[in-house]
């Protein structure tokens, strides 16, 4: 088995296609990341406004949400080679233009223009990734796919690191729009991974009307077949509010927290790098205990262990707590996520595991700007405190969390016909093997 997995690997990393995507990837994902950090820490720190903060992310989020499904269908009708190509090519021009906007230094529509910035981002971001998950398959052979998605999702993980750790040494030794302009060059480069793919043209359906009605009649059998089943129903509610307590108090609050603190942004950045090990790690654990399979009812206490993280940051002072807290944040997360996913990917049938899918990923972001904005306005309105707002919301976090074990759908999940076969298969398979 080993043996051939890594066999399996060996012969990706010789498919140049796949190693070309793999590249364009980590690099989006890289000027993602530190674009992400960047543009928080520039806001708390130069400009000293949470509530520009919580607005810009707003403005970042919406048309994300907003085109999230119209990227899928983009990326169904469109060559997607070229979906991807654009997306980055208009992301670096789009922070090129803010760089220069900077450098001029008109402070009076600057606001404007930073919301403008982020409402573009997120609107060409949005088509970027329903366009790279699904060339995969025609990148790699059915029994590569697997592997395949997993060293995608290594590809994230690693800029997750990669991204604040270069955020960092930017940070504190050029100014902020050279900073700006080094990740549009990043995008640049991820386009010419992009652009030397081979892929293949996709006819395009000249009845647009009749694929509209199909593709929203879809749409509603996809949101029907899920909240059906009273599990899928469960998890994705629970992702919808657990995603509202963690989308503010930690993309928002904390680096206003940090900036109260007095710590610099390479402080920060430390505390992104540190998540993204935690998620490493928390990957590497889920793996060897095999998803948790026959421990699920581990994953509400997991969960609440993170809203602890998240309200323990009330009583920081010192950075290397705060390293310690996201770290463990970093590995809840994929300790909870991994578990979850491969379980509705195990349960749902594959003619309907697309749309609970894109479903899902709606949910993880819906509230994302409803966070944002009541955030911003209980800091604008001076009710509570940054500090504050992180304890309370981790406390909300562990309430929603442990709430799971009051549901017999989630006690009785692992029941699932389809979740039990694969381990009966595993537990006849030494048998099997022996005689």
């Amino acid at each position: 088995m080993e043996m051939s997995t890594l066999a399996t690997n060996n012969s990706l990393w010789k498919n140049g296609s796949f190693v070309r995507l793999w590249c364009g990837t980590l690099f989006s994902a890289m000027a993602d990341g530190a674009f992400f950090i960047l543009l928080n820490w520039y806001i708390v720190n130069a400009m000293g406004s949470g509530a520009i903060l919580g607005t810009t992310l707003i403005c970042l989020s919406i048309p994300r949400l907003l085109f999230m499904l119209a990227g899928g269908v983009a990326a169904d009708r469109l060559n997607r080679k070229w979906i991807m190509f654009s997306s980055l090519l208009v992301r670096g021009i789009i922070l090129a233009c803010f760089s220069l906007l900077m450098l001029q230094g008109n402070s009076d529509w600057f606001p404007v223009s930073l919301y403008v910035m982020a409402a573009l981002f997120g609107t060409v971001d949005a088509f970027f990734w329903p366009a790279r998950s699904s060339i995969l398959p025609s990148l790699v052979s059915r029994e590569q796919l697997s592997p395949a998605n997993s060293l995608m999702e290594l590809c994230h993980q690693i800029s997750m690191v990669a991204g604040p750790v270069v955020t960092a040494l930017l940070i504190g030794t050029v100014r902020y729009p050279i900073m700006f302009l080094i990740l549009a060059c990043t995008f640049f480069v991820g386009t010419l991974f992009i652009l030397s793919l081979h892929s293949h043209a996709y006819s395009k359906d000249t009845t647009s009307e009749s694929r509209a009605s199909s593709y929203f009649k879809d749409i509603l059998g996809g949101i029907r077949f899920t909240y059906s089943i009273p599990i899928l129903a469960l998890i994705l509610t629970t992702s919808l509010f657990t995603n509202m307590m963690f989308s503010g108090p930690v993309n928002m609050i904390i680096p206003i927290h940090v900036n109260d603190l007095g710590w610099d942004g390479s402080a920060f950045s430390s505390l992104s790098t540190s998540l993204g090990v935690g998620m490493i790690v928390g990957g590497i654990l889920t793996a060897l205990c095999k998803g948790f399979r026959g421990k699920f009812m581990l994953l509400p206490v997991i969960l609440g262990c993170m809203g602890v993280g998240i309200s323990s940051y009330y009583f920081i002072e010192e950075l290397s707590f705060g390293l310690v807290s996201h770290f463990l944040i970093g590995m809840a997360l994929s300790m909870t996520n991994i578990p979850f996913i491969t379980y509705i990917q195990s349960i749902v049938p594959a003619n309907m595991l697309g749309r609970v899918m894109s479903l899902l990923s709606l949910m993880s972001v819906g509230f994302g700007p409803v966070s944002y904005a009541l955030c911003s306005f209980l800091l604008a309105k001076h009710i509570t405190t940054p500090g504050l707002l992180l304890f309370f919301g981790g406390i909300i976090f562990v309430s929603i969390s442990l709430s799971l074990f009051f549901f017999r759908s989630f006690r009785n999940m692992e029941q699932h016909p389809n979740w039990k076969r694969p381990m009966v298969e595993e537990q006849q398979l030494p048998v099997t093997l022996s005689s």
